[in-house]
């Protein structure tokens, strides 16, 4: 590869603060060929189907990289449950697995360079509870800290039954009016029962 052709592809990516989708570098005249030797070198790293990072040995990658990067592979994806909870503060060590809220019918492929657990919701309760977080990266969309909280409890079989009495401590240690948001929503959901019968085994359990 050309010294002239490495230098403007490493300016492009170095302008998206280390990120680039695969059309982007196609309007700027950079050919699969020249991606894929990049790859290979180990000067890219292909983090999903169609995007790429510039490898950056020094730094690594931003805080918080896998939840940027979920936004680039499908912007409509949604950071949820216990992944959306160690966000919010409620868990110290982050998730082995990321946990991701798509509709139904979003039939995107998201095959990542890390584990991911994908949750599938109806049109009515994916939309509830939204948050767009903005990086100098990229952005993410991720549920407010009650509907993370209620959604950890949902899919407790999923997350461990620890894990989940972790973030139900933690959460009950905040003000009361988040505790009348979480319940309220988990009512709206449909789920009052499962998350009440939970906050009493919490409080049995202090």
């Amino acid at each position: 590869m050309l010294l002239n052709t490495y230098e403007k592809v490493t300016k492009l990516f170095e302008e998206g603060k280390g990120y680039r989708s695969a059309a982007q570098l196609k309007d700027a005249r950079v050919t699969t060929v020249q991606i894929k030797e990049l790859v290979q070198k180990g000067i890219l790293e292909r983090i999903s189907h169609g995007h790429y990072w510039l490898i950056d040995e020094e730094n690594g990658k931003p805080e918080n990289y896998e939840m940027i990067e979920i936004g680039k592979v499908n912007p409509r994806a949604v950071i949820c449950a216990d992944s959306a909870c160690y966000f919010h503060g409620l868990i110290k060590e982050k998730p082995k697995r990321l946990s991701v809220a798509t509709l139904k019918t979003d039939r995107s492929k998201m095959q990542m360079n890390f584990p991911i657990t994908r949750h599938y919701y109806s049109d009515l309760a994916f939309e509830q509870d939204l948050q767009e977080v903005e990086t100098e990266y990229g952005s993410f969309r991720i549920y407010t800290l009650e509907r993370s909280v209620c959604d950890a409890i949902r899919f407790r079989e999923d997350i461990g039954k620890q894990e989940v009495e972790t973030i139900v401590k933690k959460f009950m240690m905040r003000d009361n009016k988040q505790m009348e948001r979480l319940l309220a929503y988990a009512d709206a959901m449909r789920v009052g029962k499962i998350v009440r019968n939970t906050l009493e085994e919490g409080e049995a359990k202090k």
